[in-house]
């Protein structure tokens, strides 16, 4: 392989240059075009020349957003790198960028295949084209194809670029130079080096590469808010020393922004989807001239034959005049061309897969290697090095400020983190309130019903009495007594006592009480199994009650029932679950005089209560039900414990089911029932 290069300067000279290096007599000629005119008739008339002079060579290229040539920047010039290959074939396609972008990445992935290629040079219109979304196209037919190059500019004014393929000038396209050979070797490497400062954000709306709101504010608010209205007024121009950063497959990406829409919004070089954590980046000089070195270093120890740069535009801005020391070292190595692009393509051999980067520069270096010596494609990530101590007079103080940046985003990071966690348990509970004082108005509002239907029921079970009673008495009076009328009349009577009964046990339950009475658990129990019974029966669960002691205790008895009913309510739902045909829900009451508590446990064996349960059961919106429970249940229960009765409420599982244990004190202070919530 021999590399030489060119500043176009005029048709004779060029003829004078190619017979000074006998280029004429070389059979397979790659010319590689970058050029900052912006006269298209004037690149033609160039494109004329070469093809004339080289009429075997082959040839692609593009317009540009400045040129590198060795170790100069230039602009507004015509750099040519033409290169002799020993053993390597060079296949040039032209591609359109009016495709879908990751269409057109697929196309140009299959040609590569189909050619057998280890790298692809890539030239695509840096207007229209989605470099993103090209990038994941040719991924996903080839993530192992090496791609580098970069998108065309059009010397800032993001208006309209243009591709060279041979002698045709297109815009809206993409031009690919496929290397095919055994014999070639690789070298691709980066330089980033833009740090990520300040607080994290969310962007919360976005389009491809369009930027609406992040963190629910406009991109121009952003950074008006957080680096002045001085730079925001200078936006797209004043982001470009501060791009967004963010990762992707371990590698930090920036974009910068380079159009400011009147609604705000901003686009950017390269896609941001929604939902991306962001930062602000800050580009360190110091650093970036210690990655160049560190590049030359190894560059040089892969000893190239040709080395190509693609340079972004907006690291070049950001350098201003320093831009060539980002790359003048690399010439003293091998022959160096390139150009400043609207985006950098890239190869990640450990991931096996290419980006499209910005305010990157990358390098790719060229060799063959004898036949006798198998090549392969051998890639060189830029891994992390330590750098030596910079000798810019102001890199302790740039570190030490963007140290205290970090520290900074971090320590808020980590207390807006909590105060949400407060803020949202908070609002649970406030919800929670709300909810609990609407049941309980509407607990008082059916007491108030079941009054009025106690009222209407009993005169129909009055009269239904009064008949019965005349039956029996009839029956009673009877020459000869009908047994089996009796028994039936006997049942009649039963059960009207019954209904009596229970329409009065629902009416004291919902009936609201403003003072507490002394009640012992046979009394709680017994209003309780007159509430669980009836449905408990329907499903053949046996409700076991023991009473250890008639010790009295002052509370408010209604409550006391809730909670009880709550808490059997679920064990039915458990049991019921685990299908058990001999459902048992046992309730122990005893007095611990040790600490004059009295407790109710409440157990079942309808299995264990799930890990992920057990320690948030009793919170609000917490439930094991799904759609059919609300989470409130255990939640009121635990409230009126702790709140109402001073007590406690705890779960733990047992080796048949689980059990709910209640403890409060047998005497309390007159406390409100609105306090519970």
């Amino acid at each position: 392989m021999k590399i030489y290069t060119y500043r176009f300067v005029s048709h004779e000279d060029f003829a004078l240059f190619i017979a000074q290096k006998e280029l004429g007599l070389a059979s397979n000629i790659f010319v590689m075009c970058y050029s900052g005119i912006d006269d298209q008739a004037v690149n033609q008339e160039i494109l004329y020349s070469i093809k004339s002079l080289l009429p075997q060579a082959s040839i692609m290229g593009s317009t540009t957003d400045g040129e590198i040539f060795e170790t100069e920047v230039m602009v507004h010039s015509f750099v040519l790198s033409l290169t002799t290959f020993e053993s390597t074939t060079l296949e040039i396609e032209l591609f359109s960028a009016e495709l879908d972008s990751f269409k057109a990445g697929q196309m140009i992935a299959h040609e590569g295949v189909r050619l057998g290629a280890k790298v692809a040079i890539i030239v695509a219109d840096g207007i229209v084209t989605n470099g993103d979304y090209l990038m994941d196209g040719v991924n996903s037919i080839a993530p192992s194809l090496v791609v580098a190059g970069g998108l065309a500019g059009d010397n800032g004014r993001y208006e309209e670029s243009f591709i060279f393929c041979d002698t045709h000038i297109k815009s809206k396209a993409i031009v690919v130079g496929y290397l095919v050979s055994e014999t070639l070797e690789v070298y691709h490497t980066k330089s980033f080096n833009w740090a990520p400062m300040g607080p994290k954000f969310k962007v919360t709306r976005a389009d491809k590469n369009c930027i609406y709101t992040v963190d629910n504010i406009s991109v121009l608010e952003l950074y008006r808010k957080y680096l002045g209205s001085a730079l925001a007024q200078k936006l797209p121009q004043g982001g470009i020393e501060f791009p967004f950063v963010f990762y992707k497959e371990g590698h930090l990406i920036g974009r910068a922004p380079i159009r400011l829409n009147g609604d705000g919004s901003v686009v950017f070089a390269g896609n941001i989807s929604e939902g991306e954590i962001i930062q602000f980046g800050f580009g360190d000089i110091d650093a970036i001239l210690a990655d160049a070195k560190e590049i030359i270093a190894d560059l040089a120890e892969f000893g190239p034959e040709k080395v190509m740069v693609f340079s972004c535009m907006t690291r070049k801005n950001f350098l201003g005049e320093d831009a060539y020391n980002d790359f003048e070292g690399l010439s003293s190595v091998a022959p160096t061309t390139g150009f400043f692009t609207y985006g950098e393509f890239f190869h990640d051999s450990d991931h096996k897969c290419n980006f499209l980067l910005n305010e990157t520069m990358t390098v790719l270096g060229l060799k063959e290697v004898p036949p006798t010596t198998k090549g392969n494609v051998r890639l060189l990530a830029m891994a992390p090095k330590k750098k030596g101590i910079s000798s810019h007079r102001y890199s302790e103080t740039f570190n030490a400020l963007l140290h205290i940046g970090e520290q900074t985003a971090l320590e808020l990071g980590a207390l807006n983190s909590t105060l949400n966690d407060k803020v949202d348990e908070a609002v649970r509970r406030y919800q929670a309130s709300e909810e609990l004082v609407i049941i309980q108005a509407r607990s008082a509002i059916i007491g108030e019903m079941l009054s009025i239907i106690a009222h209407q029921w009993r005169q129909p079970l009055s009269i239904i009495g009064m008949v019965i009673g005349k039956m029996r008495i009839g029956a009673l009076s009877a020459k000869e007594k009908d047994e089996a009328l009796l028994a039936d009349i006997g049942v009649v009577d039963r059960n009207i006592n019954y209904l009596s009964d229970t329409i009065e046990d629902f009416r004291n339950f919902f009936k609201p009480k403003v003072e507490k009475e002394w009640h012992s658990a046979s009394m709680i129990c017994e209003q309780l199994r007159s509430l669980a019974d009836p449905i408990l029966k329907m499903y053949n669960i046996n409700l076991e009650i023991k009473l250890n002691d008639e010790k009295k205790f002052f509370v408010y008895g209604s409550e006391l029932v809730q909670v009880l009913l709550s808490l059997v309510s679920n064990s039915k739902d458990a049991i019921l679950e685990q299908r058990n045909e001999n459902g048992k829900i046992t309730i122990v009451c005893e007095y611990k005089a040790l600490n004059a508590m009295y407790r109710f446990s409440v157990f079942d064996n309808g299995g264990s209560i799930a890990a992920n349960m057990i320690n948030v059961m009793f919170e609000p919106y917490v439930s094991s039900k799904g759609i059919t429970g609300t989470g409130l249940g255990l939640y009121m229960a635990k409230t009126i414990i702790e709140k109402h009765f001073k007590g406690k409420i705890t779960s733990k599982n047992t080796e048949d089911g689980a059990r709910i244990t209640i403890d409060f004190p047998i005497e309390t202070k007159e406390v409100s029932p609105v306090e519970i919530v």
